[in-house]
């Protein structure tokens, strides 16, 4: 699976609020790309890949109802723009991708909790649901439990998503004292691990680095990418500009804060 195509130009785009860096509440959009992609095995017309939605929404197109995660506020709109501008597509024939990260209080920066409504909005529309969680992504007790019928990574693994293998590693390195977090050297592993299995799809929420491009991610994670064959990876966790890269055989896209729809080519 490649993608041949990525529109520099948004498609479309969904306001929501965030808490700022400097403190206090920002209102900012979040983008969605269109984009085409090759080795789409014949039960799926399209992709839509998404990571770190850390914002909220007034629920409804003129923004007065009640407040939601910018990710349920996200599945109804790409549910909606699909049937505008992209009439042949069914949402039952599109495979979504999770990259974590989905829970947000615009009032508390870098704040963590339940993602559940996400996954179960998501789940509502589309034909599928795959993906990890973000190291802010913490779910309640027996929640985990709803998510029968999509594909969601608790720990390393591959799985079939109806022609696609699916390989999923969540959260990020670091002390295993704090939740979503593990060692390096494990990481690594699994990571290795994963890449060895040839998986069509790898989704991670900690993401690569690619130096020779000034884009932020693990190198450790990248030097395990350079030996891997063709597989494409969806991650976010550390915002790039430029949200696809190679990485030898290896295309990486960067999904933190942006949303694709990548249709067959």
């Amino acid at each position: 699976m490649r993608i041949v195509k990525l529109d520099p130009e948004p498609v479309d785009a969904v306001p929501y609020l965030s808490a700022a860096a400097g403190g206090g509440i920002e209102h900012v959009e979040l983008p969605i790309h269109s984009g085409k992609v090759e080795g789409l095995p014949a039960r799926w017309d399209a992709l839509i890949a998404t990571s770190d939605l850390q914002g909220t929404c007034k629920a409804g197109t003129k923004g007065y109802g009640e407040e939601r995660l910018l990710g349920e506020e996200l599945a109804e709109h790409l549910a909606l723009l699909l049937q505008l501008e992209f009439p042949n597509i069914d949402p039952r024939r599109v495979l979504v991708l999770l990259c974590g990260d989905l829970y947000a209080d615009p009032g508390v920066r870098g704040s963590s909790g339940d993602p559940l409504p996400v996954w179960r909005a998501f789940d509502d529309r589309f034909g599928g649901v795959a993906g990890v969680a973000g190291n802010h992504d913490l779910f309640s007790s027996g929640g985990l439990e709803e998510l029968a019928e999509v594909l969601f990574f608790e720990r390393p693994g591959i799985r079939e998503a109806v022609g696609v293998r699916v390989a999923g590693l969540g959260g990020i390195i670091g002390r295993t004292d704090r939740p979503n977090r593990m060692p390096e050297e494990l990481f690594l592993r699994e990571l290795k691990r994963l890449l060895a299995r040839k998986p069509d799809l790898l989704l991670l929420h900690q993401g690569p680095d690619e130096p020779t491009l000034g884009l932020r991610g693990h190198i450790g994670i990248r030097e395990q990418l350079e030996s891997a064959s063709d597989t494409l990876v969806c991650c976010g966790h550390v915002h790039w500009e430029q949200p696809l890269a190679e990485i030898g055989q290896v295309q990486v896209l960067n999904a933190d804060g942006r949303a694709f729809i990548l249709t067959q080519a």
